[in-house]
């Protein structure tokens, strides 16, 4: 009797159990590669077909101004996984340079080193939901530096799961055993991408961006890579119906990434001649190559229109493929019961230019690149149809997510909750985000790699820094072509100076080192160098650079003396001398002499 008694209690104690994960909501968080935020229904294009993320919009909240970490994959997808910036987590690049025994740099993408991710020691979004229970997947793609397959380095022998529960499926990572090639074979895996003996099947390359208007080489349709993670992702879920168990399902698409390939279901969806270009093709063609655009990012446009058009055309039907997926994702809750319970977020880890400006792909910080489209949809608890306008990051993801299951947001997170945004419709003020890239192939800067650039979006108000090269200053607003940079115009004087110093304070990472000034007998000092031309002093009574105010500019002298408590950092102006076609003559736009000296000292505190 007594048996059965502890029995019963033992029963009601797991039902209980039960009720209480059932409370808390999954997760699904879809994430596809290059998907340009105008490319999509939902956002106005009249010409893409996205049912399946169009429906999410109108089930959901759907951001504006959301921006990525970084316009390149690793380290966006990085930020997002640490809920972090690519400077704070030490994942800052796409390819990572390494200096191999023979003492040669090569740059090295994401699965082969540890040292080469982010930090040891930070708490991943999926650590996050691990310790509330859940059981988390992320079939598809990932493309984050740090991490790894067990015995692949030799200092890390145990690899690094991420905190993730099941893990494969992966693309561009080198994965053993777990990538894509081995769930397809190499035959299929070199076909969709037209590498090897498939890359000359197409004369000229142009597979790449299907200028052609070719389907996929891949001769099972469903062997495609989105077809395979849709797939991968159904079963998970499955899963989960018949266990009950709180999830979280990280769905990694790759399209519209290049090549331009899909199925001809999708080709046939799509019209190359209702294709026009964007009104700013040819900006750069008539101005001269844009200073702080890497030199290969000017692709160029295809020498006749309709080759150009079935570019459109070929990456909207690589979107429309992947929305279809999306589909196949959402469904698969529906059917399973599932879906009520389940935030569904959208978003991808870059844009795409499209021939915007004349440049394609990202690598800049041009709003095709950085603004990307970005859907939450709950209607359990968020209001259905809602179009947001607050700035937001991804870096936001983590403590919103944390919030919504009662998990705790780790320290190092530099994000924002957004559940009052999402439950209340409520704005964010004054937000600040960033993105940051680094790169090289600068026509001004011969030999410089790995070149950081860093945007800051305040308000109406963008700004550029590119070490080495001229400064942007854009109203997004009234100009959101960023065609007049505003620095020129002293009404924005201290809008931009103010924009300046708020990108640079505390932005440090390898390689680079602020300018040194030493705070001794009640005065600042430091050595004047050839490669800046103005200094300033800017102070803050706390630590918070959003409180910082200049107070001395174009000083003369090589010190300066404190005279309230607090903290000052000294900023400096690179000197340029180099021109271009962009600006003339009469305008410098880089230096002469580039420098890992970033123009802007540590955080000094006075006492």
């Amino acid at each position: 009797m007594r048996k059965l008694f502890f029995g019963f209690l033992l029963l009601c104690a797991c039902n209980i159990h039960a009720q209480s994960n059932s409370q808390k909501p999954n997760v699904v968080f879809i994430i596809s590669d290059q998907h340009k935020l105008e490319e999509t229904g939902a956002y106005g294009s009249q010409r893409s077909i996205t049912p399946n993320i169009d429906e999410l919009a109108k089930t959901g909240v759907m951001f504006n101004n959301a921006y990525t970490p970084a316009p390149v994959c690793a380290p966006a997808r990085a930020s997002l996984v640490t809920g972090m910036y690519p400077y704070a987590n030490g994942a800052i690049y796409h390819k990572a340079p390494v200096t191999m025994p023979n003492g040669k740099v090569k740059n090295l993408g994401s699965g082969y080193l540890r040292e080469t991710g982010y930090h040891e020691g930070i708490v991943t979004l999926a650590d996050v939901f691990k310790e509330q229970g859940y059981v988390s997947a992320s079939p598809g793609k990932m493309h984050v530096h740090g991490e790894l397959q067990k015995d692949v380095d030799e200092d890390h022998k145990e690899g690094n799961d991420m905190g993730f529960d099941e893990i494969g499926l992966r693309y561009y990572t080198y994965f053993p055993g777990g990538h894509y090639e081995d769930e397809v074979g190499e035959d299929t895996y070199m076909r969709y991408r037209q590498f090897k003996k498939y890359g000359k099947t197409y004369k000229g390359g142009s597979m790449h961006l299907n200028e052609e208007y070719v389907p996929t080489l891949v001769k099972n349709d469903e062997d495609n890579f989105d077809m395979v993670v849709a797939r991968k992702s159904v079963e998970f879920i499955n899963k989960r119906a018949e266990d009950g168990k709180n999830f979280f399902l990280h769905v990694g698409f790759e399209k519209p990434h290049a090549p331009f390939t899909t199925t001809q279901t999708y080709l046939d969806m799509h019209t190359p001649s209702e294709y026009q270009l964007p009104e700013t093709y040819d900006d750069w063609y008539k101005k001269g190559k844009y200073p702080w655009v890497p030199n290969w990012v000017h692709s160029g446009i295809p020498k006749n229109l309709e080759k150009a058009q079935n570019v459109m055309a070929a990456y909207n039907a690589c979107i429309t493929e992947m929305d279809d997926m999306v589909g196949r994702v959402v469904n698969a809750l529906k059917e399973k019961g599932l879906y009520d319970n389940t935030i569904i977020i959208y978003t991808t880890d870059h844009g795409e230019h499209l021939f915007e400006h004349g440049l394609r792909g990202k690598h800049n910080m041009y709003e095709d690149a950085v603004n990307v489209p970005f859907i939450v949809s709950y209607p359990k608890l968020f209001k259905g149809n809602t179009i947001n306008n607050s700035i937001v990051s991804f870096i936001d993801l983590m403590p919103t997510l944390a919030e919504l299951i009662n998990g705790k947001t780790p320290e190092t997170a530099q994000g924002v909750s957004l559940l009052d945004v999402l439950t209340k419709g409520e704005e964010l003020k004054d937000r600040v985000v960033y993105s940051e890239f680094r790169g090289g192939d600068y026509k001004l800067l011969p030999g410089a790699r790995n070149v950081p650039s860093r945007m800051m979006r305040k308000g109406d108000y963008k700004f550029v820094y590119t070490h080495g090269i001229i400064d942007q200053l854009y109203n997004i607003k009234t100009d959101p072509d960023e065609l007049n940079n505003l620095i020129f115009d002293d009404n924005y004087k201290t809008i931009y100076q103010d924009m300046y110093f708020q990108t640079l304070a505390g932005w440090q990472f390898q390689e680079y080192s602020p300018i040194e000034v030493s705070l001794k007998k009640k005065k600042m000092k430091w050595e004047k160098s050839d490669a800046f031309k103005i200094y300033a002093i800017y102070y803050s009574a706390s630590d918070n650079i959003k409180e910082a105010r200049l107070i001395l500019d174009n000083i003369a002298e090589n010190s300066f003396e404190p005279k309230e408590k607090g903290y000052y950092w000294l900023v400096a102006r690179p000197k340029l001398s180099k021109t271009s076609k962009f600006y003339g003559d009469d305008i410098p736009v880089a230096v002469e002499n580039y420098s890992y000296t970033l123009p802007i000292s540590d955080i000094l505190k006075f006492d």
